[in-house]
This record gives structure tokens, sequence and C-alpha cells, in this order.
């Protein structure tokens, strides 16, 4: 609505009609308006991550996707119990499903009792190496942050079966791909 032509005092009447007019409206324009900001603030920070508790990361390991799946495989039904040691989470995973190419498995944190489904890729460049592609992602449609409980769903598996320390093992990811990697990983012994 234009302004233009009216008397001082009808302009002024006429803006006190618009919804940031009046004083106490202007105090719930500005609270909107902060809001607004927050939320946008708060999905550029998130912005730096995944939207939701997942992680996406690719292994590379000298030992035969054969033994590899069987060492995963072995420690999932070894940590399938539902006794936790100490305040670890090496218990409470699930053995969903195996074929050549892929191991599926869910785990379930100890506390909460939150759900996460993971998957394992494999596939073999050559015959005395393996490329893992794995992936946890939460089942809780509105988990956002996770303390880096998917990564470590994963990890842990690779660490319990010892194939972290094989030979030419390599991890990548990044915090992009992986909720809140770095910080977990930066906590986690060499």
């Amino acid at each position: 609505m234009s302004t233009a032509g009216l008397l001082p005092d009808e302009a002024v009447s006429r803006s006190a009609d618009s919804p940031c007019g009046s004083n106490r409206t202007k105090t719930a324009c500005v609270s909107v308006l902060a809001a607004l900001v927050l939320g946008v603030g708060v999905l550029c920070a998130l912005a730096a991550g995944p939207l939701h508790a997942q992680c996406f990361i690719e292994w590379k390991i000298g030992i035969p996707c054969f033994d590899v799946s069987s060492l995963l495989v072995n420690q999932i039904k070894e940590w399938s119990t539902e006794t936790c040691p100490g305040k670890s989470q090496r218990c409470l995973y699930s053995l969903v499903s195996v074929n050549a190419e892929d191991i599926t498995a869910t785990h379930t944190t100890p506390v909460m009792r939150f759900v996460d489904d993971i998957t394992f890729n494999l596939s073999s460049p050559d015959p005395d190496s393996c490329d893992i592609q794995g992936r946890s992602v939460s089942q809780s449609w509105y988990a956002i942050l996770d303390s880096g409980t998917n990564y470590l769903n994963m990890y842990n598996l690779m660490r319990g079966s010892g194939l972290s320390s094989s030979p030419s093992f390599t991890e990548s990811t990044s915090d992009r791909l992986c909720t809140q990697f770095t910080s977990t990983r930066q906590k986690l012994p060499p």
C-alpha cells in the first residue's frame, strides 16, 4: 500500500494498520523475525552434515572380500547378545541378511533403544583386496545429531573383527557424509 499523497497523520494511521505497526505487534514481528533468523542459523549449522543421523563411509582393505564378510558376520553374531559389557555398544547387533556382496544388520543402542540400519556393500577390485561401502542410518525419523553413533555402529565392528588393523586399511568419509564424524573420531584411541 502506498502512502504517497497522504497527509502525515494519515500515513501514520495507515502504518498502524499494518501487521507490524503498533508497539504490541512490533514486538511480535521482532520475535517472528528472530525465530526465522535462528531457524536459518540452525539449518546452516546442520548443512555442515547430513540432515538425518546417518553415516556413509568407505574402507579399503588388503584382504579378500570373502574373508572380510566372514569376519564382519562373525562379529555381528558375537555381539548379538543382550548383555553389554561396561558402558560399551558391543551388544544388541542383529544380522538381517548376508549374500556375496552385502551384509545387512541392525544395531540397537543399549540405553535409549534407538535402532539403526547397517549395510556393508563389498566389492573386490582384485582377489587380494576388498572395497567396503558402509552405511548406517537411524530408523528414528526425528534423529539429526547422534553423537557419532552411526559411525561407531560400523567402526566398532571393523575394530572388533580386527579388520581395522589389517594390511592396507584405509577409511574415507567426512562430516558431510557422516554425522559428527570428526568429533567422534578424535575421541577414539589411535
